[in-house]
């Protein structure tokens, strides 16, 4: 029987793409709906124009504004060291870098008063991964100039605004300083497709000098997405790398700066790693900790670098989000860890020496470490209860540690919230009741039918029974994050329900490897189980439940409206009322050919070269003529992750045949939709397509 696990008593939000800090780059996530955090602000409904922010559903009138403009405010970026903040603003005009000043001892965080750096609008630019150079007082990025994902190496002035363009490339899979921040070490990846060519280099940032270290030419041990770690003396580096074309089959690569040639491999090649990355401060040149899913969960390994041994220092019940060093003053280097649960976050302090546990607070939210220096961390926290927190988290040591580290009061973390989301807004962006819930789907483990987790959200003011509708998430859902899409539906009295089908993160190494070569299969049929979930707990009718998602959900989505029953020899199949696909793949093989990041495909789905029959029938343009339900697709135009091809020929095939399939494309956006009024065409298009084309069917039907 179905089963509801601990209702959640607030009303709450969730944010697509929250911004976190993974132990691995993962470049496949989702991208961000919405901004996702929040200050301590009102928003005042008066400086609005109705016509502008107001969309029609049915009989109700949604207001948008307090959504894209009630705080308008993202993505987080302290810098403890330098005592500033950066961030980003979305006005009417465009999405703009501002920098406040940030005291660690003094008053809250004032984002309204946060100066504007520079007149470059990064709602047609992307920005990722910022590092501050303390040698060159300048803060350092990945971005691009047309969202296009040409990623490169920047750096920022932040006192005058002026950029600094350091990389010149097709692609940077990761760059990282040395201890004194005098050399640049960053990874290049060349060509527009399979096989790419990569290669690692160092560069002196005073002489400009740059050294060629090893390029892999596509062979089949590979550089990929990487921090990159130097020794204290500055004499060799460590990155991740992957093994013939394999996402899970990685390792770590120690190489020689004073002999530049290939590099020494500090694992046994072959073993298979769901998550593999060193953490940060770690590698001395002799010792290095790494974390592994080796064992199914994430650990910590200790590595002797010159014997080849390595040892795992902890055995945890749950996968590792974050790992840092703290230092504070002249005590010992401990290990802060952040452990991710479907309902919260468990916060820990560890001996880096040994694994031993330290002090440890489970936390109700989905917390993220934006920056760290000298003993004190900053966290963004947001969750199902919770839109938005800032926190100073300042490593308490008792005057006798490390001596006394038995002591409970040895080391703990003291915490202080300095930015948060007025009530009156909250008020306002709420519009869902939120549950946590689990739902059983087609198989077995260990004898007993398999769970799938899930968050389902309700409109606070719910329309007749006959009127509902639902959308399942096709993928990257069950997150507990807040999303501002899931409440803007349910103002529109449509339910959402969010589950982590199958593939997913964050239950464990195997769950996560469930779907691997089996994409678009079993993981599908976990939706459809999840559409009959709510046929028996809210008494809808399949014309009542949609799918959708982006990217990778985006696919799902296609390949849930099309999907053949024989798949896996299952004779499953669900019939949908609507799907809702941005930024979608259509084509595996054209996908394969186009994408930049193909070796995603080859992890999921399988090797083009060996099995182009099994991607062939696994792409929804393959079967397009099973298509019976409306489609609205969204696609940037500038989409180089998955390019914009996938959802036009799908929306060419599906026309031919005259099927239901809306197509809206987004000029000059990359993967996710950025802009204000980018993000209102967004929603006006959603609900166009929801009252022309799903709400006729639906009242036929009732």
């Amino acid at each position: 029987m179905p089963s509801r696990l601990t209702p959640i008593t607030v009303v709450a939000l969730f944010a697509i793409g929250c911004s976190s800090s993974p132990a691995v780059d993962d470049p496949d996530a989702p991208p961000a709906e919405l901004p996702d955090e929040f200050k301590d602000v009102e928003a005042d409904a008066t400086d609005e124009e109705d016509g502008d922010y107001v969309v029609q559903f049915r009989d109700r009138h949604i207001d948008l504004y307090p959504y894209v403009q009630g705080f308008p405010y993202s993505s987080l970026m302290p810098v403890l060291e330098a005592e500033y903040m950066l961030y980003f603003e979305t006005t009417p005009d465009g999405m703009w870098l501002r920098h406040v000043e940030l005291d660690a001892d003094g008053d809250d965080v004032e984002l309204t008063e946060g100066r504007l750096v520079n007149d470059v609008d990064w709602a047609t630019r992307s920005f990722r991964r910022g590092i501050y150079n303390r040698h060159l007082d300048r803060f350092f990025f990945m971005g691009d100039e047309q969202n296009d994902e040409y990623f490169n190496v920047y750096s920022l002035d932040v006192d005058s605004g002026k950029m600094e363009l350091h990389t010149d490339v097709d692609y940077i899979y990761g760059y990282g300083f040395s201890d004194d921040h005098r050399k640049m070490g960053y990874v290049v990846r060349q060509g527009e497709s399979e096989p790419f060519n990569s290669c690692l280099h160092v560069r002196d940032l005073d002489s400009g000098d740059d050294q060629e270290i090893w390029c892999d030419e596509g062979g089949e041990d590979r550089l990929t997405w990487t921090a990159i770690d130097f020794s204290d003396d500055a004499d060799s580096l460590v990155v991740r790398m992957q093994h013939d074309l394999d996402r899970n089959r990685t390792n770590i690569g120690r190489f020689d700066l004073n002999d530049p040639g290939p590099p020494q491999l500090l694992l046994e090649r072959g073993l298979r790693h769901l998550t593999l990355s060193p953490v940060s401060d770690t590698y001395d040149g002799e010792r290095l900790l790494f974390i592994s899913a080796k064992r199914g969960i994430n650990d910590f390994y200790r590595l002797d670098v010159e014997e080849g041994d390595f040892e795992r220092i902890t055995e945890l019940e749950q996968d590792i989000t974050f790992a840092t060093i703290l230092e504070k003053e002249d005590k010992p280097p401990l290990l802060l860890t952040l452990l991710t649960l479907p309902y919260g976050t468990i916060v820990e302090v560890r001996d880096p020496d040994d694994g031993e546990l330290l002090w440890s607070e489970l936390r109700s939210d989905r917390i993220s470490l934006r920056d760290d220096h000298k003993g004190r961390a900053v966290f963004v926290n947001n969750g199902v209860a919770n839109p938005f927190t800032m926190e100073f988290a300042d490593l308490h040591l008792h005057e006798g540690f490390p001596s006394d580290a038995d002591d409970e009061s040895a080391v703990s973390l003291d915490v202080r919230q300095v930015a948060s989301i007025s009530e009156e807004l909250a008020e306002t962006l709420v519009q869902c009741e939120v549950e946590r819930v689990e739902f059983p789907t087609f198989d077995e483990v260990d004898g007993e039918t398999r769970m799938i987790h899930a968050y389902l959200y309700e409109p606070v003011d719910p329309p007749a029974d006959d009127a509902r509708l639902a959308r399942v998430t096709a993928f990257y859902g069950g997150n507990n994050v807040f999303n501002f899409g899931h409440h803007i539906m349910c103002a529109a009295g449509i339910t959402t329900f969010s589950p982590a089908p199958r593939g997913s993160r964050g239950f464990g190494a195997e769950f996560a490897a469930l779907n691997d070569g089996d994409l678009g299969g079993d993981d599908i049929i976990d939706l459809f189980y999840a559409a009959r979930w709510l046929e028996a707990n809210l008494d809808l009718r399949p014309w009542q439940i949609g799918v959708y998602g982006g990217s990778h959900g985006g696919y799902a989505t296609m390949r849930a409206l099309t999907f053949p029953p024989e798949t896996n020899e299952r004779d499953e199949s669900y019939d949908f009322g609507f799907g809702m696909s941005h930024a979608g793949i259509s084509d595996l093989l054209h996908f394969y050919d186009t994408s930049n990041i193909p070796d995603w495909l080859v992890l999921l789905a399988g090797d083009p070269e060996t099995e182009p029959d099994r991607l062939r029938e696994r792409s929804p343009l393959t079967h397009v003529d099973r298509l019976g339900a409306p489609l609205l697709l969204t696609h940037g135009s500038q989409d180089r992750r998955v390019p914009v091809d996938e959802s036009r020929r799908f929306f060419e095939a599906a026309s031919e045949y005259g099927l239901p399939v809306v197509y809206e494309e987004f000029d000059g956006q990359g993967h996710g939709i950025v802009g204000l009024e980018n993000r209102l065409r967004f929603y006006r298009a959603t609900f166009d397509f929801l009252e022309d084309h799903v709400l006729p069917r639906v009242t036929d039907r009732n």
